[in-house]
């Protein structure tokens, strides 16, 4: 053992957590564990904590006010050194995140990987990705400005449409009549505490049981011998690396296309219609087609259906094999739903970006 490592160890030592780090340079993990049949799971998590990482620093800037709000937003962006790669890097890695996780979950569902006994590994990873547009939807609240706000303005009607619960859920999350500072608060909070640790202990959750049910089996036949590497320091060098490159990746991103701010919010004026993001663009669609007093089909009976079925897949997918030729119901399935919200964002962009408003 060189100088560095006894100086490490006798830490370790004298910290009570040697026998902690024993075990974990004990565990081994497959050796595709890092390969490309696997790489958007670690992409997710690289994702995840940049977007810790830089919210913290944006939170050190934010003021949770209406009047001080937008201000505080467009100083951390525009005057705090590098505060305008930091601010990209948060606004790009959500987007990315979005489709890595819907990646990762289709990668998932075309190998079967939710088949026993990984079930959990899979409803695991659907509720990350049920919380993550959470995030989204609180965030986007937090600058202050006219798209966050009248976007809000949007899904708050969208909120109330939602049988039994909806009036509740909106008087709970706006705490008032209107969305106010009341709102923005709540906005805040939920954005910065509660929902992170819901998804810190989701991720905890998912990691055990894919710790403890391993990673499924390649699908390619006589492939046995899959062979393991050390978790430290092998696959935690992979994956800082891994960390490194998106970070540099995102941060030249964010220089050359700064993330967006619109103008400060005015509750007045109502003339202004904001948007859909690219990854609502299904959702708004649904409410466009399912109106009055039948909108509840489009909010909450179709994608509450949905979020349901992928939960319960594991359940009800009872193919004796893996292989995607011989799941051919669950493969056609899962085609026709690929289809459907591919057509129904398709038409939500036409009548959104496409469509001459008057």
């Amino acid at each position: 053992m060189n100088g560095t490592g006894q100086s490490s160890g006798k830490l370790l030592n004298r910290l009570a957590l040697d026998g902690y780090a024993e075990r974990l340079c004990a565990v081994r993990v497959a050796s595709d564990a890092f390969g490309w049949t696997r790489f958007c799971g670690s992409l997710s998590l690289v994702l995840v904590v940049m977007l810790f990482l830089s919210g913290a620093f944006l939170m050190f800037y934010y003021s949770p006010t209406p009047g001080a709000a937008y201000d505080s937003v467009d100083f951390a962006q525009f005057s705090v050194p590098f505060g305008d790669i930091v601010r990209g890097v948060h606004y790009y890695a959500w987007n990315l995140l979005l489709v890595v996780l819907g990646l990762h979950l289709a990668g998932t569902f075309l190998t079967a990987a939710y088949q026993a006994p990984r079930q959990f590994v899979w409803i695991s990873g659907v509720l990350i990705m049920l919380v993550v547009p959470l995030f989204i939807i609180t965030g986007d609240l937090l600058p202050w400005d006219q798209k966050g706000y009248w976007t809000t303005q949007v899904r708050n009607s969208i909120i109330s449409s939602i049988p039994v619960v909806g009036d509740l859920t909106l008087r709970l999350l706006q705490g008032g009549p209107r969305t106010g500072i009341v709102t923005l608060t709540r906005f805040y909070v939920l954005h910065c505490l509660f929902l992170p640790s819901l998804l810190v202990a989701l991720i905890v959750i998912h990691l055990h049981f894919l710790a403890h049910r391993g990673l499924s089996e390649p699908l390619r036949e006589g492939k046995t011998d899959r062979g393991c590497i050390p978790l430290v320091p092998d696959l935690i060098n992979r994956w800082l690396l891994l960390f490194a490159a998106v970070a540099v990746v995102l941060g030249l991103v964010s220089a050359y296309w700064p993330a967006p701010l619109d103008s400060p919010a005015d509750p007045t004026d109502s003339a202004y219609v904001p948007k859909p993001e690219w990854w609502v663009l299904a959702l708004n669609q649904l409410v466009s087609i399912f109106k009055g007093p039948f909108m509840f089909i489009g909010t909450a009976v179709i994608p509450g259906g949905l979020a349901a079925l992928l939960i319960a897949l594991p359940f009800l997918d009872r193919s004796p094999s893996r292989h995607p030729a011989k799941r051919k119901t669950v493969m056609v399935l899962g085609v026709i739903m690929l289809i459907l919200l591919s057509g129904l964002s398709l038409l939500g962009y036409i009548e959104h970006f496409m469509t001459p408003r008057p």
